[in-house]
């Protein structure tokens, strides 16, 4: 398995949820890993452009509780790995407010932590 990379992307666009049977697979697996750590707030599994030019990719998106975790994108990195192999790679974003916003208006969110959802 590759090790994460950090990158910084200067604009997002969110273009719509992501499903199909094997994404509902890894969306099932990943709530059960989100229903025992208690960091991530939402999740969603969305098409996304880092750029007005750039080419479509599958981001799992993540509101978390205290912001970006390396330790929860390696158990994800793992989950991830053990159903599509190592050579497969998906990017995983930690959002804030205003990203949210943006994504809540094209693609539900999978996960919402029961206990932090007003």
């Amino acid at each position: 398995m590759k090790h994460p990379e950090k990158i910084q992307v200067p604009k997002l666009r969110f273009l719509g949820e992501q499903d199909g049977v094997p994404e509902r697979e890894l969306k099932d697996r990943l709530l059960k890993f989100f229903q025992r750590d208690q960091s991530i707030l939402r999740a969603y599994l969305a098409r996304v452009a880092y750029s007005d030019l750039s080419a479509l990719v599958v981001a799992l998106c993540l509101r978390s509780e205290f912001g970006p975790d390396r330790g929860v994108v390696e158990k994800i990195g793992k989950i991830f790995a053990s159903m599509f192999g190592s050579h497969e790679h998906l990017d995983i974003i930690f959002l804030d407010g205003q990203q949210e916003y943006e994504l809540a208006k094209v693609c539900s969110p999978f996960f919402g932590n029961p206990k932090r959802d007003g």
